[in-house]
């Protein structure tokens, strides 16, 4: 059996250029096509343990590094509540977090969850393992116009990173028990 190398996928980000996305069975790197020197790295240190794409949402079995600098993770079970898929991740005393949206999508946040003001966008994980985004647009609140912010290079990076190895998405609560109620129903 010949060993293979890591799948490597590409995503137009709109902003700052194309993001070169590498998974393997227990890592993810991130980078710019056109700057390789900057750089996430997300590695499964420890055993498989759950579904997600790195197999687990550990934070002890996981190591994370932006640019050689240690990346933090708090990472949600995953469990039956959406909020248990958040996932917080601090660098350089900054904070970026995914928060699940729907099903599918996973807002991505330029600061902790609950700061739904900071809105970069939105990630979603394809079956094919390909990310699309969607970047926030300005929105009007209270007679005023609220700008988005935009991701440096590392947050960008730090985002597609985490939503390729953990994943984007989640069921609330209420669909699962609507679920369960509409199939009981004759």
């Amino acid at each position: 059996m010949t060993p293979t190398g890591p799948e490597r996928t590409a995503a137009d980000t709109l902003i700052s250029g194309t993001v070169i996305i590498e998974r393997s069975e227990n890592s993810v790197r991130t980078f710019l096509e056109s700057d390789e020197s900057n750089s996430v790295t997300i590695e499964r240190i420890g055993p498989r343990t759950h579904k997600c794409p790195l197999g687990t949402r550990d934070a002890a079995a996981v190591s994370a590094r932006v640019n050689g600098r240690e990346l933090k993770l708090r990472i949600g079970s995953g469990r039956l509540l959406k909020r248990t898929f958040r996932i917080v991740a601090e660098f350089d005393g900054r904070f970026v977090s995914l928060r699940p949206k729907d099903i599918e999508a996973t807002i991505y946040l330029n600061g902790k969850p609950h700061e739904i003001e900071k809105e970069f966008g939105e990630f979603t994980v394809r079956a094919d393992g390909t990310v699309e985004v969607f970047w926030a647009l300005p929105k009007k609140v209270l007679h005023k116009t609220v700008e988005p912010p935009v991701p440096s290079v590392e947050k960008l990076l730090v985002g597609y990173a985490l939503a390729s190895a953990f994943g984007t998405g989640a069921l609330s609560l209420t669909t699962i028990f609507m679920g369960a109620v509409t199939s009981m129903m004759p």
